[in-house]
């Protein structure tokens, strides 16, 4: 589950706080028992720097020409060999990276806590280009073509080109208290969306940033600013004309995007994006249920709580089945027909050790997790391949056991 942070004006840093999201009031299920229908086999395995740290960051990998790019909170980002793992380059940039890796041809991108987003070339890990924003970026770039939109966490969207030259920006005008987050834009026809923590989502004009239409859905309401809070910080689906999105204490909803015009609403509360699959929506919710909603018309089809409370990320497709991971390590498959748990392993294994238990000082095996060992970057599928990467900065690809 995402950390709960203030984000507050300028004005006003001097008395903010960072509180963190309680992860659930009854605390995280434990793992139940599961009738597996698939075997998760680990291909290799690496560590990519030193991990995440402790600010959330939204480090994802990405895999393109035949090659796995990530990137550790603190400045490295390397280049792997997608079959074997093998280091091809591994560069130094001395920053304190926040978002990332986007790759668009040869390049690869990253953005850093000071605003600055860094371009490398795939081939080597050379340094293109760099340029500075206004704030700090916590959702990777999203290019199309020719155009790269990026969204910084004081609430604008910057249009640049692919030499990282500045196009247009665009200013949703962020409230006072925020979830440490911002969504990822998404690009149609001519038009780039995005959601914000005021609860709006915006088509904006690709060309000169003008609002083509605005809709909201989430509406603030509640006395205290933590009631208050509305943000759109999960992923935008696009599915045809049709665009879902989800938000903080708001709605999961459907937007017609020729026109902005809300096809239907229902109240859900979610830090990540829908799924889409065998015509329903699939949705982590802020308390770690797993629930499917008709895609046509919202209603509940089934609801999943057994990983409750076990701070999920975003959700993703593996092999036919959802695939999700927590805060322990853990890789979940779930069924879309029911929400059945088939599938599960884990990144790290916990670490034995013995303790010194009782009045006579016996030993005894006492197993632990690091902090570091959960998932809390986006999962990464290509073809037979899933990738993840923990918070320590473990990368593991599996595919299915044959």
């Amino acid at each position: 589950m995402r950390l709960l942070w203030v984000v507050l004006l300028a004005t006003l840093t001097a008395c903010s706080s960072t509180p963190e999201k309680e992860p659930s009031e009854i605390g995280p299920k434990a793992l139940s028992g599961f009738s597996e229908e698939v075997n998760l086999q680990a291909v290799w395995q690496r560590q990519v720097g030193q991990g995440l740290g402790n600010a959330y960051a939204e480090l994802q990998p990405a895999i393109a020409n035949g090659q796995i790019y990530a990137a550790d909170a603190y400045g490295v980002m390397q280049a792997m060999d997608l079959e074997s793992g093998a280091l091809v380059w591994s560069q130094d940039l001395q920053v304190e990276l926040t978002a990332g890796v986007t790759v668009a041809g040869q390049l690869a991108i990253a953005a850093s806590a000071n605003g600055d987003l860094i371009a490398l070339d795939t081939t080597d890990g050379s340094q293109r280009w760099s340029v500075t924003l206004n704030s700090e970026v916590l959702a990777a770039p999203v290019v199309q073509g020719e155009s790269m939109a990026v969204q910084t966490i004081d609430g604008k969207v910057h249009m640049l080109n692919m030499e990282g030259i500045s196009q247009w920006s665009f200013d949703s005008n962020l409230p006072s208290l925020t979830l440490r987050g911002t969504s990822q834009p998404v690009f149609y026809n001519d038009m780039v969306i995005s959601g914000f923590a005021n609860g709006k989502v915006v088509a904006l004009n690709v060309n000169d940033g003008s609002i083509v239409w605005s809709e909201r859905i989430g509406i603030p309401a509640g006395r205290s600013e933590l009631e208050r809070l509305v943000d759109i910080d999960g992923r935008l689906l696009v599915r045809d004309d049709v665009l879902f999105a989800s938000g903080y204490q708001g709605h999961l909803a459907a937007i017609d995007l020729r026109n902005g015009k809300l096809m239907w609403k229902r109240e859900a509360s979610s830090y990540h994006g829908p799924l889409y699959g065998l015509g329903n929506l699939y949705l982590i919710a802020s308390d770690d249920s797993l629930v499917a909603f008709d895609e046509r018309s919202g209603n509940d089809v089934w609801l999943m709580d057994d990983l409750q409370g076990r701070q999920l990320g975003e959700a993703v497709f593996f092999n036919g089945h959802i695939a999700v991971a927590d805060f322990a390590g853990y890789l979940h498959l779930v069924k879309q027909l029911d929400g059945a748990i088939v599938g599960r392993d884990q990144l790290v294994r916990p670490t034995l050790d013995w303790v010194r238990t009782g009045s006579y000082g016996l030993k005894h095996p006492s197993r632990h997790f690091s902090k570091d060992a959960g998932i809390r970057t986006h999962l990464v599928v290509q073809d037979d391949y899933l990738l993840a990467i923990n918070n320590s900065g473990f990368l593991n690809l599996f595919k299915v056991a044959q």
